[in-house]
């Protein structure tokens, strides 16, 4: 089944998108990996023969990097960039706002809850910086996300930089969402024109900014997946989508000689990553949103930010425990069951409710995008 261009851009087609369904899942499975398989055995100096098979029939020969979790994080930002200007075209502002919010930070907070109270436990917990918890200045930042743009950086949750991310190009969404709804070419150009000038002003001023423009480096990947997605709702010709894809590229080349020189080396390119990441969503949005709408592409995509949350703190702290004692395979497996259990109760449990909270509290804010009108076709 073939997801085809909406042609009217005036319309905004009420269309389930089960290409992005099918991506969810195994976007955060391969983050899963990353953290069990790859970069756990590399912690300890070990092997094992999944990760030896791996490495070498796919890492080593693509120039995998970070053991397929930047691949899965690359694959994140480019359904957000598709799927969040999709929705900012028929919500009013306070609503898409009030939205993101519930589905962000409620599920986060539990699990940033859990972490600490393993850590006041006195259990080992992952890429967790204990003095984040000591004073409520950074349990503040903590707990509003904002611990990334804000000197000192504390960081609680190893994954949670990439919420930072999230956050930035939701409020870049809302400062220019009457063009995105009118006017997309308009919309591209400031958002990439507001993320250069960032980026070159990035040692200018304080060690605030400095981290603002660090983190804004990632929006261009985001920003290619709004470009296709203009592209396949009409609002782009492919020369024009093309040329902005290429100027997101430049933008992100440019982010990284500024600041995260470091991405220039081979083997920490980011670029590689986008490059398979692209063509895993090309794929996806062309041959897999009939897949997308089984039910196991639903559930795992349902659970997927659950499970990108919780997998670290629980999933590693299982490993660590139990290695030495039944095994390194088995303690993997069973920790890979346990997160994913607990993915399905913190989804039901605490991420649904919120989702729903978000939507009756949205009602407030009904009113529809500007000179936009809905459409119940599905493509």
């Amino acid at each position: 089944m073939y997801v085809t261009i909406a042609r009217n851009y005036k319309e905004v087609p009420r269309v389930e998108f089960g290409f992005i369904n099918l991506l969810r899942g195994p976007a955060a499975l391969l983050v899963v990996y990353s953290h069990f398989v790859g970069q756990y055995l590399d912690w300890i100096h070990h092997t094992y023969w999944l990760k030896r098979w791996v490495d070498a029939v796919i890492v080593t020969p693509m120039a995998i990097v970070g053991q397929f979790g930047q691949l899965g994080v690359m694959v994140f930002f480019l359904i957000s960039g598709f799927i969040i200007s999709h929705v900012a075209r028929s919500e009013s502002q306070g609503r898409f706002a009030i939205r993101r919010f519930f589905r962000i930070y409620p599920a986060y907070w539990f699990v940033l809850a859990v972490v600490f109270v393993l850590w006041r436990v006195g259990l080992p917990v992952d890429a967790t910086d204990f003095d984040a918890f000591r004073d409520w200045r950074n349990v503040a930042k903590l707990v509003t996300l904002t611990n990334y743009i804000l000197a000192p950086q504390h960081v609680a949750l190893g994954v949670a930089w990439t919420l930072q991310i999230e956050l930035l190009f939701y409020a870049l969404i809302l400062l220019v969402t009457p063009l995105i709804r009118r006017a997309p070419i308009q919309a591209m150009l400031a958002e990439l024109m507001l993320v250069t000038l960032c980026v070159a002003t990035s040692r200018e001023l304080d060690d605030n900014w400095f981290l603002l423009a660090a983190n804004l480096t990632y929006l261009p990947y985001l920003l290619i997946g709004q470009v296709i997605y203009f592209y396949w709702a009409g609002g782009m010709s492919g020369r024009v989508a093309m040329a902005f894809g290429w100027m997101c590229y430049l933008v992100a080349v440019y982010g990284m000689w500024e600041i995260h020189t470091s991405f220039l080396n081979p083997g920490e390119s980011r670029v590689l990553c986008l490059i398979l990441a692209l063509g895993i969503f090309a794929w996806a949005l062309n041959f897999g949103n009939g897949w997308g709408t089984t039910w196991l592409a639903r559930k795992m995509s349902d659970v997927s930010y659950s499970l990108y949350l919780i997998h670290g703190p629980i999933g590693l702290l299982i490993i660590a425990v139990l290695h030495h004692r039944i095994g390194y395979g088995n303690a993997a497996l069973l920790a890979l069951i346990s997160v994913l259990a607990l993915a399905f109760s913190i989804h039901y449990l605490v991420e649904r409710p919120a989702i729903e909270l978000g939507r009756r509290c949205s009602n407030l804010f009904r009113v529809s995008a500007w000179g936009v009108h809905k459409t119940g076709e599905s493509r």
